[in-house]
Parts: C-alpha cells; structure tokens; sequence
C-alpha cells in the first residue's frame, strides 16, 4: 500500500529538488528517503528503483533545455538564431547544472528512450541549422560540433579554468560561437563553389 500522503509527482519533484541543489544527479533512495522524511521501502511503493526514476527525470531535463532552445530562437533567423540559441543553452547549463549533468547521462539510456531524449535536446539545433544550405549528414556533423564547443566551453568555465586572467568569459563564448559560424558559412561556401 503506497504511504499517505507521497506520491510519485512528490517523489520527482523532490529528486529534481536535490539534484539542482546538490548540482548532481548522483543521489541515492536513502538520501531521496530521508529528504521525504519517510523509509526507504516505502519509496518503493511509488517508484521500481533511482534509474528509472532518473530516466524520467532525464526527460524533463531534455525537454526543459529543448524548450529553454525554442523560446530564445523565436523570431531570429540564421546567424542570429545560433547565437541565440547558443546563449540559451549556455544560460540553462548554469542555471540548471544539476539537470544538465542528467542530461549528459543519456548515452547511458536505451533503445527508444535514449533516442527521443537525445533526439528532443539537438531538434532545435537542427532547425536552426535548416535555415542553411546544408546536408542531412552536414547538419549531423555540424550539429555535434556545435554541442561539443558549448559543452567543452561550459565545462572549462564550471572547472574554474576562465577565472585566471581579468578578460570577459561572456565575450569568450561569443568568440567560440562566431568561429563555430565562420567554418559554417566557409562550407555552405564551398559547396557553392563546387
């Protein structure tokens, strides 16, 4: 019989709570438990176990950063899209570092869900990257480009390796972004010349 008063929506909310606090997806039932000042078999009336309860959170995660895309690319168009885009991104990672680190767990998930997270977190990228006279497989390339420059970048600024010399981190990630775009527009040039 599942305890009164928690719920499963209770019991997600709290381990978003705690990852967000903690910048960590690492939390166990006990921690979850004590948090919810109840046993932990009693979590086990509500949920089979922390990775599927992390699976679930992970959803919510990419659907949040995917979303967090969507507002700040409304109404730009190319060049201005991407940066957009690409501050957005960088925004939610700070902000949300607990549920962005889930969200760098997906590779961990399977079939169908591994898939449709993944697939959730780069479908603004790709609609961004429509707007050029790209490829399906050049988008895929340039796609994961992009990623890996604004996640390297986050991941040198969360490790406290921009704080050693007085120059601007914000325009440092502007920089990475237009070279990002000036290899873009040297390919669609390319294959133009071609």
């Amino acid at each position: 019989m599942a305890q009164k008063g928690i719920s499963r929506d209770i019991i997600f909310a709290k381990a978003i709570e705690m990852i967000e606090r903690n910048k960590n997806p690492a939390i166990s039932m006990r921690e979850l438990a004590e948090e919810l000042e109840i046993k932990t078999p009693s979590l086990y009336n509500h949920v089979k176990s922390m990775n599927e309860l992390l699976i679930d959170i992970s959803r919510y995660a990419a659907e949040e950063l995917k979303q967090t895309q969507l507002a700040a690319i409304k109404g730009n168009h190319r060049d201005d899209a991407l940066f957009a885009l690409a501050a957005a991104y960088r925004s939610f990672a700070k902000e949300h570092i607990g549920l962005y680190k889930v969200t760098l767990s997906l590779p961990t998930l399977q079939g169908d869900i591994l898939t449709q997270t993944a697939a959730a977190i780069a479908e603004p990228i790709f609609f961004v990257l429509s707007q050029y006279e790209l490829s399906e497989e050049q988008s895929i390339h340039w796609q994961r480009i992009l990623r890996s420059i604004i996640h390297g970048f986050l991941s040198q600024e969360e490790a406290g390796f921009f704080q050693h010399y007085p120059v601007s981190v914000e325009i440092s990630y502007q920089v990475a972004i237009r070279c990002f775009l000036t290899g873009l527009h040297v390919e669609i040039k390319g294959d133009h010349d071609a």
